[in-house]
């Protein structure tokens, strides 16, 4: 084994119940081309400061124990990380005893690396993995590959975590091999996409770390940033606020989990959008369709959590002692209920697995070039300014053509406002870094503005036509508690409206930032 490699792998998450499925899969057959998984134990020991300062730097050092093979030691580093499809650089060294002896590596690179930010540190075991490996290699097109399913726990002290997940890493040939076969497996067993190391979770064990919401941070652009690199972080950024906030909708742990899983989908479609004329159909008219089939998913989750967690609560100050505000809220959880279980079956629908694959493919590589036009070629490849000021500026003509006529607006046309001015806000996230923060704060902030009276509007709307279908489950209390909420709805709506037209009109007087 040569001391340094670079390792490119696919990681992907499965049932301990699907797994000889997956063994026995027609195209699995097809690809080992005769040969046998071979199973092995792995007991992988973590080594790091008390306080992680080696995984603050991207670097992992590890002793591993394989079957009766006796040990080796191993360094990783990230090495340019995609979000799907990480690519690190690892430097492995065989050892006879199971004790780290940094001493033992040779390359100079990973010397260099160990003396600037290891030899001085005292570094202990901090978290271990313990598992099952069944490993093959397979020929998949131009590309070989090792498959490997590994079942098992990760521990850290007296607390575990259970770990089922197989990955696919690239030997020889493009990563597109990976994806592909992902999703041609996919077909047949279920398995989604992962961005979680076995390091992260017992990282995360170590620390005592609880899932809860995950806000993405501004995506980081510059304006010498080619327009496909650009349109990649966005999805990159996309797909890690879907994955990360997907656990508060399994385990119900957060109701702002569920809500930036959602603001994820929604991202992204709006990130189509925008760039859509510079995207062959095909495999991007399929995203679209993913996207919006599981973001309906969540849409009901979405509203029955707004509705209990905020409209209710004013409702129920106003009205203490109303017995039928009381029967509201009971019909109102139940719905409630209903509506996690949608969301939950949605996350186990073929349509999710392939979404986040194929998000995870166009992050990771050019795969939305496939059919491209040359022109559409050289517009991506162009830097991302000369993308941006066009794309701003036609959301910004629609936001203030609909903007100028709030007072005679119907729903309908309010609601369109609203998308408008939603595009408008995520354009402006996206792109706003390419011209400096202080340009755009001002400008985001009253576009801000105008999207959170709109959402108020639209959540109104929403909570009132769920209302009327509760109906036929109310006694005469509870349909007096929802015309009291009807009424409710529209004095606050009256009210908003008068504030939306100062805030459309405070929006339509500034400067624009990408001029």
């Amino acid at each position: 084994m040569a001391e340094k490699q670079i390792e490119i792998e696919l990681k992907l998450r499965i049932d301990p119940k699907h797994v000889a499925r997956l063994k026995n899969a027609p195209v699995l057959r097809e690809v080992k081309e005769g040969r046998r998984l071979i199973t092995t134990n792995l007991v992988s020991i973590y080594h790091d400061t008390p306080k992680l300062s080696l995984a603050g730097k991207g670097i992992a050092v590890r002793l591993r124990k394989k079957g009766t093979q006796g040990w080796e030691q191993t360094v990783k580093t990230s090495n340019g990380l995609r979000e799907a499809l990480p690519a690190r650089d690892e430097w492995t060294v065989e050892l006879e005893e199971g004790e780290i002896d940094l001493d033992k590596f040779t390359d100079k690179d990973v010397k260099k690396l160990l003396n600037k930010f290891v030899k001085k540190k005292k570094i202990e075991r901090i978290f271990e993995s313990d598992l099952k490996r069944s490993a093959v290699d397979l020929t998949y097109r131009d590309a070989t590959m090792e498959m490997a399913i590994d079942q098992g726990v990760v521990r850290a002290g007296d607390k575990e975590t259970p770990l089922s997940e197989v990955e696919f890493e690239l030997k020889k040939g493009h990563p597109a091999a990976l994806f592909d076969l992902a999703l041609e497996l996919q077909r047949t067993v279920p398995m989604l996409l992962s961005m979680r190391s076995k390091a992260s979770r017992g990282r995360d064990l170590y620390l005592g770390k609880m899932s809860g919401a995950f806000r993405a941070a501004p995506v980081a652009l510059t304006n010498d940033m080619s327009a496909e690199t650009a349109f990649r972080a966005v999805l990159a950024q996309g797909l890690r606020m879907i994955l990360s906030n997907e656990v508060c909708v399994r385990q119900d742990l957060d109701v702002e989990g569920c809500h930036q899983m959602r603001v994820g989908m929604r991202r992204l479609r709006v990130a189509l959008n925008l760039f859509k004329k510079n995207l062959p159909a095909g495999e991007a008219v399929l995203l679209r369709r993913l996207l919006k089939v599981c973001t309906k998913g969540l849409d009901g989750l979405r509203d029955w959590d707004v509705f209990l967690g905020e409209t209710l609560p004013m409702i129920e100050e106003r009205f203490p002692d109303h017995a039928g505000i009381a029967e509201l809220r009971v019909a109102a959880q139940k719905q409630r209920a209903d509506a996690l279980v949608t969301a939950r079956t949605m996350l186990d629908q073929p349509e999710y697995g392939q979404l986040l694959l194929i998000l995870g493919a166009w992050a990771s590589y050019s795969r939305w070039a496939s059919g491209a036009s040359a022109e559409q070629m050289k517009a991506m490849a162009a830097p991302v300014s000369e993308m941006a000021a066009p794309l701003l500026e036609r959301s910004h003509k629609r936001v203030t053509k609909r903007s100028g006529e709030i007072a005679s607006l119907s729903i309908p046309q309010l609601h369109a406002l609203r998308l408008d001015v939603k595009q408008m806000r995520y354009g402006t996230d996206f792109f706003g870094a390419v011209y400096g923060n202080k340009k755009v704060k001002k400008f985001r902030s009253k576009l801000t503005d105008m999207q959170e009276i709109l959402g108020q509007l639209q959540d109104a709307a929403v909570a009132e036509a769920r209302l009327m279908a509760l109906s036929p489950q109310l006694s005469k209390d509870g349909m007096i508690a929802v015309g009291l909420v009807s009424g409710w709805f529209g004095a606050r709506a009256d009210h908003k409206l008068l504030g939306l037209e100062e805030a459309a009109k405070l929006f339509g007087d500034q400067k624009i930032f990408w001029k």
